[in-house]
């Protein structure tokens, strides 16, 4: 924290880290600016500052800054159809329904799609993202009802390649990234190389934290114009009064029943409210929130489970009305308050403590599978005094991993995350990796992956016994099923 924090009420902060803490919410990244400054600065070990965290679905808010600058450059207007970017992609004569709908209804969510779409299906696609969209059935006219949809989204990011000529991520580069002095980015592409418009994108919590700033500064950056004018006014105006993303069911958003609590609406491609605060919002808990009559922008970025993250956004409001309010007027108990938080944020940066015990040291072991859930098809164990280097061969490839004894072990992996990762697959995901034994006979290896750049947590549980092993493998939150069937091998002679 800065000498500025003072200017922030520390009881609502220290609120909310232990409600977030009993809840099992897990915090990765908060970060606060406010009047000007960067004001409070938590980081939740292996997080640290340099690295980049996966935004999830607040990479949609980039993509309607992306469909911003088009219009302000003439390349659209928002009443344009969408079907006229599309060209020869359309099997017929557009539906009714599909015919009318505009560029601005895919900003708002009002696609008159009856499921929304999301990228845990979507990503498994092997064949390009806006075809899927163009077959859903238009059930209903557009512009009337909200349906979130990760792949309406997408189609903004289509759209904005087909009259640039490059995918969003390129044609952001010299228009929002460079002039905040954003350098490391990385975005997912569908397999016709459009830049994924719904989630895939992964930044520093800094640079999310300088795009919340930005808005907030009604687009301006060091005296700078950046964001087209007028821009931020229109993407956070309330375009849709009352707006939830619907329910879940393993596959596809439905719509929420009719008495679903509603805590804020919608404008383009941001969450909104009717006191003017509005934010860009991820799975998981990634969030950065402008509060414009507060001077405010608070990052969130962290690890949270289904039944918890959608509460995050109304917490945060919630803290930040009343710490943007300033200290109590008692300035002991401000004071006593400010260091539980300053305590809360040294403890965040500590790493996990491990047993260093060493088992069955100088032997290596290899096991074969059949067929299973995991996608395993041999692993090899090589303990060591300070450290277990595990080779898996799955799906995916041949994947050596190094594990520490008492400390972890940063590296990349490219071992196959995808079935407990929200369908994401990366091809070197930085990792850092430790083991445990325990049991009387050391007959059970216990490995963990911090996943440094994401929300997830992998723990495989090895069990040894007569020559064979079980794997179980589970992760903290995934969209789907946080835990896969055992797999067992049998160990070669």
């Amino acid at each position: 924290m800065t000498n500025d924090v003072r200017a922030l009420g520390m009881r609502p902060i220290h609120t909310l880290l232990r409600d977030l803490s009993a809840r099992g919410m897990r915090l990765h990244t908060l970060l606060v600016h406010f009047r000007g400054r960067a004001v409070l600065d938590l980081r939740q070990w292996p997080h640290e500052a340099g690295l980049k965290h996966k935004t999830h679905s607040a990479t949609k808010s980039f993509t309607g800054t992306a469909v911003g600058f088009a219009e302000a450059e003439g390349l659209l207007h928002l009443d344009d159809p969408v079907v006229s970017f599309f060209p020869g992609r359309l099997p017929g004569p557009p539906g009714e329904h599909l015919g009318r709908m505009r560029v601005r209804d895919l900003l708002t969510m009002r696609t008159g799609h009856a499921r929304g779409l999301s990228g845990a299906t979507t990503r498994l696609r092997a064949t390009g993202w806006v075809g899927e969209f163009l077959d859903e059935p238009v059930r209903e006219a557009p512009g009337l009802a909200f349906q979130y949809s990760s792949t309406t989204s997408h189609v903004l990011s289509a759209i904005v390649q087909e009259v640039s000529g490059v995918p969003v991520d390129e044609y952001l580069r010299p228009r929002l990234f460079e002039p905040l002095g954003i350098t490391d980015v990385e975005w997912e592409h569908d397999p016709e190389g459009v830049a994924s418009g719904g989630n895939g994108l992964s930044m520093r919590p800094d640079d999310l934290l300088s795009f919340g700033v930005l808005y907030l500064q009604d687009g301006m950056w060091q005296g700078r114009r950046v964001l087209p004018a007028g821009w931020p006014q229109k993407a956070s105006a309330l375009h849709v009064l009352r707006a939830v993303s619907g329910t879940w069911n393993g596959s596809e958003l439905v719509p929420p029943p009719a008495d679903a609590p509603v805590d804020s609406g919608y404008g383009y491609q941001f969450w909104t409210t009717e006191d003017g605060i509005y934010n860009a919002s991820g799975i998981f808990g990634q969030e950065c929130m402008v509060f414009p009559r507060h001077g405010g922008v608070v990052v969130v970025n962290g690890a949270m489970g289904d039944g918890t993250y959608h509460d995050l956004p109304d917490m945060l409001r919630t803290t930040f009305r009343q710490a943007f309010q300033g200290p109590e007027s008692d300035p002991a108990a401000e004071a006593a308050q400010r260091e539980e938080v300053e305590q809360w944020i040294r403890r965040a940066r500590e790493p996990e403590r491990l047993d260093p015990t060493a088992r069955r040291v100088g032997r290596l072991e290899t096991y074969d599978f059949e067929p299973n859930d995991q996608g395993l098809r041999s692993l090899s164990i090589e303990a060591r005094a300070g450290s277990v280097l595990l080779t898996v061969e799955d799906d995916r490839g041949r994947h050596p991993i190094e594990h520490g004894l008492g400390h972890w072990v940063p590296g990349h992996t490219g071992v196959s995350t995808w079935r407990l990762h929200h369908s994401y697959q990366e091809e070197a995901a930085l990792v850092l990796a430790a083991a445990e034994w325990s049991g009387g006979d050391a007959d059970v290896l216990t490995l963990t992956w911090h996943f440094a750049e994401g929300p997830f947590i992998d723990r495989l549980v090895l069990r040894f016994s007569d020559g064979s092993v079980s794997v179980d493998r589970a992760v903290n939150v995934n969209s789907g099923p946080t835990a896969l069937p055992v797999a067992h091998g049998v160990g070669r002679g």
